[in-house]
């Protein structure tokens, strides 16, 4: 209840589990009660999801046990279930089963959605892998195919972004590592961009899309998947037509709002992703009427200053929100709740347009900073994977 000062989280993945992290920190080891939701008890680590996807990194040992965290930290409850609605007016959410759950505080954590657009003909047919039942889906197709085929079965790649491009550089590699019994699939990667990272600067992208067709990755630029079926994608480019051979097509296109953002009676931007300030508060007008519900991760765009800011929809962002509402919870958990004496100035968050990290491309890889990427591929790969394991250690179950 709001009496108590309850925190309710709505999603547990990337951003949520950190805003419990930081919220354990923020209340020196004993934060309010916290009330957790979401669909799925463990998560997979995104970061490497295509290393998970390929076999190459076992899919159950780099899974995240989110419930057994939340629920050592004490007074937290983890509650498995979807979210179904958010009512801002009474800080309530109300699940698929019917039930509701409410708190004081509200940080909104939903992540984004990860599907090949319905405008593709045949989008069932396209496989995300994002969430953890999608990602079961597109492990066990891409499995059946390669497992004791004959010849070279052929995947499709549907986006050339930096998750698209490690995907196919992932599946490119099982000509060098695989799991037992798996043949090696040919690779086309399709981006209705003119280049491949077409976000990063031409010196980049050049030297990525080299690094691909080095291991036999066909790349289809400025092309857009128009239909999937029979084991066939029609592609369209400049006007034109090709069709391809496809036996699996997997989708890599980017993220988009989730549909329960449609929900949640909360500020959205015009594109359909909620609309935050910079203290990440979902109604951040000049005069606050209601501080008390946040949003963080993929699912939010910061507005204020000069217009709507940029993010590079990257993991570490999440940790760096999850971090500022925290801090602004916890300064305003010592307010009464009418604030009588009126709202007190929150931390805002820091934009960081640039970041060092890594774009693993199968057998290359390249450390990205600014316009510059550097061929490390065995130092990015270890690297990578110890940041895995840091990340596991860091939401290991509190002691007793």
């Amino acid at each position: 209840s709001e009496t108590d000062g309850a925190i309710l989280i709505l999603g547990a993945s990337f951003a949520g589990v950190e805003v419990v992290y930081q919220l354990v920190r923020a209340f020196d080891g004993k934060p309010p009660p916290l009330v957790v939701v979401d669909r799925q008890a463990e998560h997979g680590y995104l970061p490497l999801v295509q290393e998970r996807l390929c076999g190459v990194l076992d899919p159950a040992e780099s899974r995240l046990n989110t419930r057994a965290f939340i629920e050592s930290v004490p007074g937290a409850r983890f509650v498995q279930a979807e979210v179904a609605s958010f009512d801002p007016a009474t800080k309530t959410a109300t699940l698929a089963d019917g039930t509701t759950e409410s708190g004081r505080f509200v940080v909104v954590a939903l992540g984004s959605g990860f599907e090949a657009p319905e405008g593709i003909d045949g989008a069932a047919q396209v496989l995300g892998y994002k969430g953890e039942a999608d990602f079961d889906r597109a492990h066990e197709a891409l499995r059946e195919l390669l497992e004791g085929a004959d010849g070279q079965p052929e995947v499709v790649v549907v986006g050339g972004g930096i998750s698209g491009c490690e995907l196919a550089g992932e599946l490119a590699a099982l000509s060098g590592t695989r799991p037992a019994g798996w043949s090696v699939p040919k690779v086309r990667l399709v981006t209705s961009a003119a280049a491949v990272v077409a976000g990063m600067s031409a010196r980049i992208s050049s030297k990525a899309r080299a690094a691909l067709e080095a291991q036999g990755v066909s790349i289809d630029v400025s092309s857009r998947v128009r239909r999937v079926a029979d084991g066939e994608a029609h592609l369209e480019s400049g006007g034109s037509t090709n069709t391809v051979p496809a036996d699996l097509v997997l989708w890599a296109g980017g993220i988009r709002p989730a549909p329960v953002l449609d929900q949640l009676g909360l500020p959205r931007t015009d594109a359909g992703w909620l609309a935050v300030g910079p203290t990440l508060q979902c109604f951040a007008q000049a005069q606050m009427t209601e501080p008390d519900i946040f949003a963080c991760g993929d699912a939010v765009r910061v507005r204020g200053g000069d217009g709507q800011w940029p993010t590079m929809q990257r993991a570490i962002e999440c940790i760096w929100q999850a971090k500022v509402v925290a801090r602004n919870l916890a300064e305003l958990h010592e307010q009464p709740s009418d604030y009588g004496d009126g709202v007190p100035p929150l931390q805002p968050h820091t934009l960081r347009a640039e970041f060092f990290y890594g774009l693993s491309l199968g057998a290359r890889s390249m450390v990205l900073y600014r316009g510059f990427g550097l061929d490390m591929p065995g130092i990015n790969h270890r690297f990578r994977r110890w940041l895995m394991r840091q990340y596991f250690a860091r939401y290991a179950p509190l002691p007793g």
